[in-house]
């Protein structure tokens, strides 16, 4: 998958491409800290039942992720236009 960015601005556009494997990797950091967290949740005998019903949505989000394949997305301005698209 490719994170491709175009931008266009008064002078000339610019095309960026992005592997989004990296980008992802970005992302580890804060996976980890949710996942400290998520456990903590689970050993607090209180709030152990609410965080059992957050497991559903952290199984599904490999498959949000791929289901990310597609979105385009835009943004204008008076200066410039951004449009990034996953590929």
């Amino acid at each position: 998958m490719l994170l491709d960015c175009r931008v266009q601005g008064e002078k000339r556009p610019h095309r960026f491409w992005f592997p989004l494997g990296l980008i992802y990797l970005l992302f580890v950091p804060v996976l980890i800290l949710g996942a400290v967290a998520y456990f903590i949740l689970l050993l607090i005998p209180g709030t152990a039942r609410q965080a059992r019903s957050y497991f559903p949505l952290i199984n599904a989000l490999p498959s949000l992720l791929s289901a990310a394949i597609g979105t385009e997305l835009a943004f204008r301005s008076k200066d410039k236009d951004i449009e990034i698209h996953i590929i």
